[in-house]
């Protein structure tokens, strides 16, 4: 495997050529799906395919279909293949991606009968579940040949999901720049600090406004904050499931039973920083408070195409 100038790991031969955005059309998925799930499908099935038209209305109207066919190596990093189901998945941070790759591992691992498996205590037991991001098991895109990579786009089922961006964002300085994080430290926390003139070796913490001013002068570049459509290209990658954080419980019984998991298995519920609340509406609303009018009109402009292309204009 050779390594690509942006230090991903990709595959001999240049990236595969994506087929041009063409609306979505009903396939043999569908009526597979339809078979499986006894749940209120006809709700299901008319909400995909209005987030479907208005991602597509999106692409068009900020001219996004008509970009470089080839596969960007950092979104097929984010794209995780299980061959065993037939699907493709991308791993979008901050919007339920770790719970999802536990249940795909168990997929792989051909462990879905062990419905308890992804309980809360049972994840904190298991080294493999709690450090998800860095198994093995999980296959990566841009890992396989480049060829293969078109011909898995082509015939896996694609799937993706969202989350509000200010809430996905929020979320991410909570968990990246609140808690000890070696990585994120050396990164971005100390390069805050520094611009700032505070002490590198102060625990005081870098503030949301301090986060948010680095962001927009485009110093702090990464997945976790990165819009969506980049991390997904859903312009050009034809995703099958558009599932949102927001509508959890009802997207992911539909796709579980669709994946001929047992009824017991469930999308788990758990949380790394147990003792604090998940980043909500209102947690999100009181970060935005202490910005000013420009910078959440800044910030609106920077994820201006992930509020239209996922639908959360109303959310603001």
């Amino acid at each position: 495997m050779q390594r690509s100038s942006t230090g991903l790991g990709q595959s001999d031969g240049p990236a595969p050529v994506i087929p041009q955005l063409v609306l979505y059309e009903r396939s043999s998925w569908w009526i597979f799906f339809l078979r499986q799930y006894n749940g209120p499908t006809q709700t299901w099935e008319i909400s995909q395919m209005q987030r479907k038209l208005i991602l597509n209305s999106t692409c068009m109207k900020y001219n996004l279909t008509n970009q470089a066919k080839r596969l960007n190596p950092h979104v097929a990093y984010q794209l995780f293949v299980m061959p065993s189901h037939k699907i493709i998945f991308c791993s979008v941070p901050k919007a339920g991606c770790s719970n999802w790759k536990r249940i795909f591992l168990l997929l792989a691992m051909n462990m879905t009968n062990e419905t308890n498996a992804l309980d809360n205590e049972n994840i904190n037991r298991s080294s493999v579940l709690m450090n998800i991001h860095s198994t093995p098991l999980l296959r990566r895109l841009i890992s396989y040949p480049s060829m293969q990579q078109l011909e898995l786009l082509n015939n896996y089922t694609k799937m993706m999901f969202t989350r509000d961006p200010f809430e996905r964002l929020v979320s991410a300085y909570r968990d990246k720049l609140l808690h000890v994080n070696p990585a994120y430290t050396e990164r971005f926390i100390n390069p805050i600090k520094a611009a700032f003139q505070k002490s590198l070796t102060s625990e005081e913490k870098v503030t949301f406004q301090e986060f948010v001013n680095f962001i927009l002068q485009e110093k702090m570049n990464d997945v976790h904050w990165r819009p969506m459509y980049k991390v997904c290209d859903p312009c050009r990658i034809r995703y099958d499931i558009i599932g949102k954080l927001e509508t959890l419980n009802q997207d992911a019984a539909g796709l579980l039973r669709s994946f001929g998991v047992p009824e017991g298995l469930h999308y788990p519920t758990f949380k790394k920083h147990k003792t604090e609340p998940r980043t909500n509406e209102q947690i999100t609303k009181e970060y935005l408070e202490k910005l000013s009018e420009k910078q959440i009109e800044q910030l609106f402009k920077l994820y201006e195409i992930d509020f239209s292309m996922f639908n959360y204009l109303s959310n603001i």
